[in-house]
């Protein structure tokens, strides 16, 4: 039977990367570093390490962080970490298997994905993961799957953790345009395989942890670089702000200019080139962006104990073509057409495809995020299969669905809430100040 694009991508044996291609995607890379004019910092000889295992761990703060950090590492020899969907693309898949590149199912346990690094690590190669998973929503550090930890033990080799500052502003989760400022991207040997067989798994945890921590809004309040693209900084910004931190409402702000403005309450906030939050309306506002983002998700995470919170809305549930590679939209196959409910205990959607009833329910345990695009949909894994729900509203605010989808997981998984617990400061309650 004829193997479809995700077997294939799955099964397939990882090989280096191409030479060739690695030597051209480096000088392109530098090409950009140097337009970008990142600056780069080791507290290590980078060349000490060539030939020897080696795991880059890097943050996530931006979209292109792997513009940044690939090129700063100098191997060639390394087999980046990706998640699957962002690989099964028309005109980048080739690409992507020709650089050695390793499917991962985001958030789920992944055995094939895991043997495919350690036999990475065997031949003396170097793995570049992202620890975080997803790009940072709000610019500070997500969670980091304690599972890391576990894997990182078992490698025994030389982990480097590289950490930007500027990156997230630069590059911001909720526009496409490319701001001109300072990034800096730093590289610490953390550990070594000696040091490896020393150290518990919390221990391991805790230094990553601490290592890669970032909040470029923290960073940018003493540093006070520029950041200047073609349009404001505020623009964009209500995809991941929708509630007014003055009157409480929802879905009541948007942006003219470089202002956020609530409609119930006239509530004012300017967004400077330095991404400071300018109150001039006079009312309560959150210091910066990170803490406005971080409470909003404090809100949420009590609404969803009440067993009659519901989010609900009109769209298709869908999932990727696999028998072929296209362009998209043309890449998704419709599997229901109706309506999705999200509440504490797990997301349905109900509809119809050519005329025959299909529902779809998924436990919210298996779901841990439905993560907004700015695209304007959302996607989601459940049991290592790849979903989007795309809204009939393509101007509609996803981001609660995110923030309640996963604060709706972490009621089932104390592991992972316990991650949560060490960047979302939960202890503040409605404080956002």
């Amino acid at each position: 039977m004829k193997k479809d694009l995700k077997a294939k991508l799955i099964n397939r044996k990882i090989k280096k990367p191409n030479v060739l291609l690695m030597t051209i995607v480096m000088w392109l890379l530098g090409m950009l570093n140097k337009l970008y004019k990142v600056r780069f910092s080791y507290d290590y000889d980078h060349k000490a390490l060539k030939g020897q295992p080696t795991i880059l761990l890097s943050s996530h703060a931006s979209r292109l962080e792997f513009i940044y950090t690939l090129y700063g590492f100098k191997r060639k020899d390394i087999n980046m970490v990706c998640g699957y969907q962002n690989i099964l693309k028309r005109g980048i898949y080739r690409f992507f298997i020709w650089l050695g590149v390793i499917s991962k199912y985001l958030y789920q346990p992944d055995l094939v994905c895991v043997k495919s690094m350690l036999k990475v690590l065997k031949r003396n190669g170097a793995l570049g993961l992202f620890p975080e998973g997803i790009q940072s929503a709000s610019g500070s550090t997500h969670p980091i799957n304690p599972a890391t930890a576990q894997f990182i033990k078992r490698s025994r080799a030389n982990i480097v953790v590289a950490t930007s500052k500027g990156a997230y502003l630069a590059t911001n989760r909720y526009s496409s345009d490319r701001k001109k400022g300072y990034i800096s991207i730093s590289y610490s040997l953390l550990f070594t395989p000696q040091m490896l067989e020393e150290l518990s798994e919390e221990q391991i945890y805790n230094m990553i942890f601490e290592k890669i921590s970032y909040n470029d809004f923290e960073f940018n309040k003493t540093a006070r670089n520029k950041y200047v693209g073609k349009k404001p900084n505020a623009y964009g910004i209500d995809k991941i702000l929708y509630k007014c931190p003055a009157c409480k409402e929802e879905h009541t702000l948007y942006v003219d200019n470089d202002t956020v403005i609530c409609k119930a309450c006239d509530f004012k906030v300017k967004i400077n080139e330095y991404y400071d939050l300018i109150n001039i309306s006079g009312k309560e506002a959150p210091v910066n962006i990170d803490e406005w983002y971080k409470w909003q998700r404090r809100c949420v995470s009590k609404e969803i104990k009440d067993d009659n919170f519901k989010l609900e809305l009109s769209g298709s549930l869908c999932t990727l073509r696999l028998d072929k590679l296209r362009k998209e939209p043309k890449n998704r196959q419709i599997l229901s057409v109706g309506n999705v409910k999200l509440t504490n205990k797990g997301l349905y959607f109900t509809g119809m495809l050519d005329g025959h009833c299909v529902d779809f329910n998924f436990d919210a345990n298996s779901i841990y995020s439905l993560t907004f695009s700015t695209k304007g949909f959302l996607e989601f894994y459940h049991n290592n299969d790849y979903f989007m729900i795309i809204p009939d509203d393509k101007n509609k605010c996803l981001i609660k669905w995110t923030l309640a989808s996963e604060e709706i997981h972490n009621l089932y998984d104390k592991r992972w809430a316990n991650a949560c617990l060490d960047v979302y400061d939960y202890d503040k309650g409605e404080i956002y100040e």
